[in-house]
């Protein structure tokens, strides 16, 4: 039992390493599948607002300490049943805190000074190259200095020092049309 016990731990822990660290997202649709269900309300997704990849998280944390607190209870020579029922709440436990931490940093990072509304129509200056449909960064100047990551709406490349005006928000991301080129000025 303890192996068992060991092996879901290491899976926890090696999956929520991978999702903070890397770049693992939510593959498998998890947080829409378990909202408003009694594990998505036991892991406090509906809590986690626009946070995407928090269902995953939440599972890789309930699984690693689970896998913690049975690997624990068993080595102990706990009873079985008990084990079991502290590992679950244990679990629970840890999954929520995930969760409410991640998405706590989640919307500190999508806070921003300007709203949507006043960053439409904004110029803002390219400061990396992008090919043509990928993610670039601008840089928005007015009372501060914002770097933003953005696409532009008609899938053109952008280039350092091009100016682009913001035509849309989505989330964090601007959507951006080319107002001068770099090569041009």
């Amino acid at each position: 039992m303890a192996i068992i016990f060991g092996a879901i731990m290491i899976v926890g822990l090696a999956y929520l390493l991978l999702m903070i660290f890397g770049s693992l997202e939510d593959p498998l649709n998890v947080d829409s599948t378990l909202e408003g269900t009694p594990v998505g309300d036991l892991l406090g997704l509906e809590s986690a607002g626009e946070a995407t990849g928090l269902g995953c998280s939440a599972i890789a944390a309930f699984l690693a300490g689970f896998g913690a607190v049975g690997l624990t209870g068993t080595l102990l020579g706990w009873n079985g049943l008990f084990v079991g029922a502290v590992a679950v709440a244990a679990g629970g436990l840890l999954g929520r805190g995930v969760v409410a931490l991640l998405g706590y940093v989640y919307r500190q990072q999508s806070t921003s000074v300007y709203s949507s509304d006043q960053l439409i129509g904004m110029s803002a200056r390219v400061t990396i190259d992008s090919p043509a449909g990928r993610t670039g960064e601008v840089i928005v100047e007015n009372d501060q200095i914002l770097k933003y990551p953005v696409q532009e709406i008609n899938g053109s490349a952008l280039h350092r020092n091009d100016i682009v005006e913001v035509v849309d928000v989505e989330g964090r991301f601007l959507r951006v049309k080319k107002k001068h080129s770099s090569a041009s000025s």
